[in-house]
């Protein structure tokens, strides 16, 4: 949709080359950086066939694979404090990825289910936001006056035995719609936590199996605008490895401790004066719950002593909440043990509720029903224009006369 449009570019950064900085602040040389990193990216990418195999967690495998790979001749030089601090680095960027809380979460072979899509993996809406997706999706279709803002909906009132059945749709503020299908896009979060309550009649056993099969976790990103940065044109970021020692202090000091689950700050493309720091699974929950004013005082904290700087104070900080959100309750789905465990996956999910005569009545679309690009915008749209085909075609069949 929007590369004939130009509105997509590359993004600078890369965060498989990253600077990585100790937290007594000394800097780790690019090529002890660059091989730490080829080696961590190998375990999952040239080992695929092998983790298809795997019937434990994705890192059981990575810290196996990682460790042996250490006693090649390749690695003989590397310091092995510093490969631990950098593979607890790598644990806590690869949670941001899938969104668990440790990557014993993440189902080995589940892992593989993702596919990436050719070309740049990382891309920015130049100056103009992500608000560009909606208008991009408004465009062809002319929708904005028919969508209404702030109806938080309770319940969805189906039935499987009538025929020529309707769906009724509850909402808080007491309103109700009906019509002839639904599709339902809330998230596997908003699901977890509703699904009991949001239908009627329940489930099918099929359906909840899947929600509480299916996984979903937190990732959030901080933002710190500052008057002018403080850094120079090309320097675009680091990850942060740190010393037991600095950890162990860390922890029995005064400040958060969730801090310790940053994992890395960046640049933002067209954001100038900003980083964006990354958290994610439970330290990312309790720094949502924190106070503005202690999220600002841990991060200038961090920067200062990795970086060794006095760097100025911040004019703006702002962060995502995903978890937080009742509307969320979490920022994207994976594979997990779970999963594995329920033998479920997202056809089960995506699977419409039907009537009698096998009518499609409640759809479900959303990032966890792609079978493929889960956790991603473009899942989630393609999942949308699923459902959307699945009614056109159920419309389009040709009526029996008699």
């Amino acid at each position: 949709m929007a590369s004939p449009k130009n509105l997509l570019e590359a993004a600078r950064y890369q965060y498989d080359r990253t600077l990585l900085i100790q937290s007594n602040g000394r800097v780790i040389d690019d090529n002890t950086a660059d091989l730490l990193m080829a080696l961590a990216i190998s375990t999952v990418e040239l080992y695929k066939d092998e983790i298809a195999k795997q019937d434990g967690s994705l890192g059981t495998f990575i810290v196996k694979k990682f460790n042996e790979c250490l006693k090649e001749d390749d690695y003989k030089n590397l310091d092995p404090a510093v490969a631990e601090q950098f593979l607890d680095f790598f644990h806590k960027y690869e949670n941001s990825i899938e969104a668990s809380d440790t990557w014993f979460d993440t189902s080995a072979r589940g892992y593989l289910e993702y596919w990436d899509c050719e070309g740049e993996r990382l891309l920015n809406w130049r100056d103009k936001g992500y608000r560009t997706v909606f208008s991009l999706i408004t465009d062809d279709i002319p929708i904005e006056s028919l969508v209404q803002f702030r109806k938080t909906v309770t319940n969805i009132s189906w039935s499987h035995e009538q025929i020529d059945s309707s769906v009724i749709v509850k909402c808080q503020d007491g309103s109700s719609y009906t019509a002839d299908h639904v599709i339902v896009t809330t998230s596997l979060g908003v699901l977890k936590e509703n699904y009991h309550k949001m239908f009627s009649p329940s489930l099918p056993p099929v359906k909840r199996n899947a929600i509480e099969g299916m996984s979903i976790g937190t990732v959030d990103k901080i933002f710190i605008e500052f008057d002018k940065p403080f850094w120079t044109k090309d320097w675009l970021g680091f990850a942060l490895l740190w010393h037991k020692t600095d950890l162990e202090e860390l922890r029995k000091s005064e400040m958060m401790d969730w801090l310790e689950d940053i994992f890395g700050f960046y640049v933002v493309d067209y954001q100038p004066n900003v980083l964006c720091g990354w958290i994610s699974g439970v330290k990312a929950r309790k720094m949502e719950r924190d106070t503005d004013e202690n999220v600002k005082r841990g991060v200038m904290y961090l920067l200062n002593k990795f970086l060794k700087k006095n760097i100025p104070e911040p004019v703006a900080i702002r962060r995502s909440q995903w978890y937080s959100n009742p509307n969320f309750r979490g920022s994207y789905s994976f594979r997990s043990i779970t999963t594995d465990l329920l033998n479920t996956s997202p056809d089960d999910l995506a699977k419409p509720l039907t009537n009698s005569l096998g009518t499609p009545v409640v759809c479900f679309a959303g990032e966890a029903t792609h079978p493929h690009y889960y956790s991603t915008v473009h899942g989630a749209i393609e999942s949308g224009w699923r459902e959307a085909q699945r009614l056109i075609d159920l419309y389009k069949k040709p009526t029996a006369h008699l």
